[in-house]
């Protein structure tokens, strides 16, 4: 994993403060369960070779849960990526159930789509414990089969690409997010062929058509992006080449906003990927101007993020819809991401890995206001999510037009993986930062609490990543609460037990955290800590930006290490 991967941050966070511990790594099959491929068992080798006939039409569900299962898709899907054109797809369904086993082989291409949509509906409304992969794996595995060989086959460019970012994004849902980038990497290829990056002025193009390819344009831009950003890698095409126009959907002006946002964080993502950490993965003197022009940019998109996707329905959060919810939390990452690098170093050089000398810079202003923003961008995502958390629960009690719209609303979030990314980024940010320095956050039992029951409802959705993410993160917490005892040091880690809880970080084997009749720390009324009300104004990120003294610090290059450790 490259230097800013949000995915190994955390395993060298954990292996860090084992080594000092302990002595010792990590065993190799602990280190690597929450890499590809070790989540679920998707029981396939990729060989299509031992299937008799990949065309077998006898598990299709009937033509009206099959049109339920692709309004589930389009509700939960519809304005974050383009993945599929509604008015034509339900045409050809039609004409599909009239002879299912005839239809699938004259049309594989739109056969293998039509079982990836089901895959993704059956994902999103049916609860799964099974442990080889949630429900319709058995619908994507059955779509890889019969998927045709892109090099020659000869069809539709934009379905073909929609069919490529749908697996895509099934496999970096299940926790295959390898295979996901690559796939996500043959689909931005296909589209760069098409000249899809590009305006697409002739005359010889239909209007429709090209509406269309500017449309899964930026849905390949978006999942390339967020993909390659996970995983620390170099993007597939720089920012300077691309004169696509902004998606834009006349008849959808609220979908063209929500993906033209999307476009726009992503933009400042890959930005922090190539300048902050920057090609040798050297946190040196270029890091706070890098850091100060990413902020800028935030600044300029927060006020229409705040217009246009506020979080703050009637005053409060508890109306909050799952696209501004989303949005935010992307802002709030690039945050994270952005000044994560201190945390890292800061931590280093705690753990005595590093020269000690490098913590007098927590005394500098511009550090500790960089620190500060990381921690709270942390804790508005916890914040975020758990708001999402309570209306699902709230929701329960409430009347809703119909049963199955009601259980869609509460399982969408547990097995798309954009939340349980963030709540695994903010969580372990806190973890660090509360490591590191009190004054940056005094206890952060309470937040862990949150983060907590996330992961616990995900986990009961049968969301076996979120399991494991949930699990190292309890190992973080506890052993950096134990080298803090270890050591004798007068940290915050040495906190006393959170009055609604036993705490989280006392112990390296984790206790529950509600037994009993105890109350849940969601019930518990909101103090002053948890204030609902926190997000810069405009305004105020441009100051924040703008009082960075980039003249401040003395940088010790040699002493610092690389920052292959940062990640994440």
């Amino acid at each position: 994993m490259g230097t800013s991967s949000s995915w190994s941050f955390g395993r060298r966070v954990l292996e860090m403060t084992h080594a000092t511990l302990t002595g010792e790594s990590l065993l190799p099959d602990v280190n690597s369960q929450l890499f590809d491929g070790h989540v679920y068992d998707l029981n396939w080798d990729g060989n299509k070779a031992n299937y008799e006939d990949i065309f077998d039409v006898s598990n299709l569900p009937t033509a009206d849960f099959a049109k339920y299962l692709i309004s589930s898709v389009k509700f939960h899907c519809g304005q974050l990526f383009y993945l599929f054109e509604e008015a034509t797809f339900m045409e050809r369904l039609e004409i599909f159930y009239r002879n299912p086993a005839k239809e699938a082989q004259i049309s594989p291409l739109w056969f293998c789509h039509f079982l990836l949509i089901l895959a993704f509906g059956k994902m999103f409304v049916i609860q799964s414990s099974r442990k080889h992969g949630p429900s319709g794996i058995e619908h994507f595995l059955q779509a890889m089969q019969c998927m045709p060989d892109f090099n020659f086959f000869k069809a539709d460019p934009i379905e073909k690409i929609q069919v490529m970012c749908c697996g895509a994004l099934y496999l970096h849902s299940t926790h295959n997010r390898l295979p996901a980038y690559r796939m996500i990497g043959t689909a931005l290829r296909m589209a760069l062929e098409n000249g899809m990056y590009t305006e697409m002025r002739s005359s010889c193009l239909d209007e429709d058509h090209v509406q269309r390819c500017n449309l899964v344009w930026w849905t390949v831009y978006i999942l390339e992006r967020r993909m390659t950003s996970l995983l620390g890698l170099p993007i597939g095409i720089s920012e300077e080449s691309i004169t696509a126009p902004y998606p834009s959907i006349p008849t959808r002006a609220q979908s063209s906003n929500v993906m033209e946002m999307q476009v726009i964080l992503c933009q400042i993502l890959a930005k922090v990927d190539a300048t902050v950490y920057g090609t040798e993965g050297k946190l040196d003197s270029r890091y706070l101007s890098a850091t100060q022009s990413v902020l800028r940019d935030i600044a300029k998109v927060t006020q229409r993020l705040n217009n246009s996707f506020d979080l703050y329905t009637n005053g409060s959060m508890s109306g909050t819809s799952r696209i501004s919810a989303h949005l935010h939390i992307l802002e709030h990452q690039c945050i994270i991401l952005t000044t994560r690098p201190l945390l890292y170093i800061f931590l280093q050089s705690k753990l005595g890995q590093s020269d000690p000398a490098l913590m007098v810079w927590l005394k500098s202003e511009t550090v500790k206001t960089l620190l500060h923003i990381c921690v709270e961008s942390a804790q508005q995502i916890l914040r975020i999510l758990s708001s999402l958390l309570e209306q699902g629960i709230l929701g329960m009690s409430t009347d809703r037009s119909t049963t199955s719209e009601l259980f869609v609303l509460t399982y969408e979030e547990h097995f798309l993986p954009f939340d349980m990314d963030a709540a695994s980024t903010s969580t372990i940010s806190l973890l660090v930062a509360a490591a590191i320095d009190s004054s940056l956050l005094q206890d952060h039992s309470p937040w862990s609490q949150r983060a907590h029951k996330i992961f616990d409802q995900m986990v009961q959705r049968g969301n076996h990543a979120a399991k494991l993410v949930q699990s190292e993160l309890k190992q973080l917490d506890g052993e950096l609460a134990q080298l803090a005892m270890k050591e004798g040091v007068e940290t915050v880690l040495t906190r006393e037990p959170y009055s609604q809880s036993t705490g989280l970080g006392q112990f390296v084997e984790a206790v529950p955290l509600v037994t009993g009749s105890e109350q849940s720390p969601l019930d518990v009324e909101l103090d002053e800590g948890f204030g609902q009300h926190y997000e810069l104004s405009p305004n105020q990120m441009m100051d924040l930006a703008n009082s960075l003294d980039l003249n401040s610090l003395s940088w010790p290059l040699s002493s610092i290490h690389d920052m292959s450790g940062l990640g994440m």
